[in-house]
């Protein structure tokens, strides 16, 4: 036997040697062999155990928060909104419109950005609420699929998270847009201020007479959920005129616009709790009644142009 680095090679004189060292050869080959058929197989048993990635998941949320000095309600909303989305376990995202704030809700939402998936859509100066819902809108809209829902609710907490999940069931083919209605059964106002109720209750009236679409009775609220699509074409026909009157006559406007771009629309009944809200209310009820003046104007001469055509 030769001795090379410690190890023993057979002498090829030595026939016996010879013979010893091939059956030593193939016997650690084979055991080499086997330590890789075994480690292949392990790792495709881990392979096939890999759940595929779901295919089916369900779109992601965009919530679309209206806010004008609302920094004393935007904390316990956004809270809400993560609880009931993590209990749905379902992706979301909060787009927050701070429309010229003048109190904390800047400082407020920067906080809340370090643990919640909140983007801040600032205007300068106070637009009003036509031009926040357009900028919300379009924001939400830019990396949206046409399934996509979004969810308008208003910053100062009184749009009631736990209404989403209901909204979502409903938003299911032919249905393009769910309202958080106060008129359906089992909806109704609390602690809702007597000359904003009467502005409301009124207009919604007038709405439902004059200028109806099928499936609604509550125009003028702000809690609606919409699917991308639809909402993404009428905004590409009107523009900026899709919310061309100001303050909430413009949700109404909404509605309308829509009418010839979505399907059917659904209502869930919403309990409005005024006494959520923190902080005296922004709204100007001289200024809301001339902007639903102009929109029974805007309405009512376009239908009456189609019936001359026709």
């Amino acid at each position: 036997m030769i001795q090379l680095l410690g190890s023993s090679i057979p002498n090829p004189r030595n026939k016996s040697s010879i013979s010893k060292g091939a059956k030593f050869l193939n016997i650690k080959i084979k055991g080499k062999m086997k330590k890789h058929q075994d480690l292949a197989g392990k790792l495709h048993t881990s392979e096939s155990n890999v759940e595929p990635a779901n295919q089916d998941a369900p779109s992601p949320v965009r919530f679309i928060v209206l806010a004008y000095n609302e920094g004393p309600n935007l904390e316990l909303l956004c809270n809400r909104i993560q609880g009931v989305m993590e209990n749905l376990e379902r992706k979301y995202e909060i787009f927050i419109v701070n429309d010229g704030s003048s109190d904390n809700t800047s400082e407020v939402v920067d906080s809340l950005k370090t643990r919640l998936p909140i983007r801040e859509l600032r205007h300068e100066v106070n637009r009003g609420v036509a031009s926040a819902f357009l900028t919300g809108f379009r924001a939400a809209l830019e990396d949206a699929d046409d399934e996509d829902p979004l969810i308008v609710m208003e910053g100062d907490g009184t749009s009631d998270p736990a209404v989403v999940p209901q909204m979502l069931e409903q938003l299911s083919p032919p249905c393009d847009i769910v309202i958080a209605s106060r008129y359906a059964p089992g909806g109704r106002y609390v602690k809702f201020p007597i000359k904003r109720l009467v502005l409301s209750g009124g207009a919604n009236t007038l709405l439902c007479r004059l200028c109806p679409v099928a499936g609604v009775r509550d125009y003028t609220i702000f809690y609606r959920t919409y699917r991308a699509g639809p909402l993404r074409q009428a905004l590409a026909e009107y523009g900026d005129d899709f919310t061309s009157t100001e303050g909430f006559a413009c949700n109404a406007e909404m509605l309308l616009r829509l009418e010839g771009f979505i399907g059917i629309v659904r209502e869930v009944p919403f309990v409005y709790d005024y006494g959520l809200k923190k902080g005296a209310s922004s709204i100007q009820i001289s200024g809301n009644l001339l902007a639903y003046a102009r929109l029974f104007r805007i309405f009512l001469t376009r239908r009456r142009k189609k019936k001359i055509s026709n």
